[in-house]
């Protein structure tokens, strides 16, 4: 959940950026060693330039992706949490645990097979 509300947020930002820089100032403020940007000035404050360089049908794509990329996160939020009730509702499994006495018997016939095989006949080589 965490992570699809910092996905959503992250998209929202690049898809709303460009649109908010448009037209209007951005500011690099330093307060307390901490850097923020701001669209009002604040003491000491430097003037960053924020213009959009894309082309509309570039920035069109951008809004595009990032609405598909939304549904498909809402998509798999749900599955999440469909395959997540469905585990709850199953309970609780028991794996059970081969004892090394039972895990030996049970590749033995595996190894025998394997020693009765015979490699394959090689051709003999052209004699010259």
């Amino acid at each position: 959940m965490k992570y699809l509300a910092l996905l959503t947020v992250a998209l929202l930002g690049i898809a709303i950026a460009p649109a908010l820089a448009q037209g209007k100032k951005v500011y690099r403020c330093e307060a307390g060693g901490k850097v923020e940007y701001s669209d009002a000035p604040c003491k000491g404050a430097a003037e960053v330039a924020a213009d959009d360089a894309r082309t509309k049908a570039q920035r069109d794509a951008a809004v595009q992706t990032v609405q598909r990329e939304e549904k498909l996160a809402e998509k798999m939020a749900r599955e999440r949490h469909a395959a997540e009730a469905a585990a709850s509702r199953q309970g609780a499994v028991i794996i059970p645990h081969a004892s090394a006495a039972q895990a030996a018997a049970a590749s033995a016939p595996a190894s025998k097979k394997r020693a009765q095989k015979k490699p394959a006949a090689r051709p003999a080589p052209p004699q010259s």
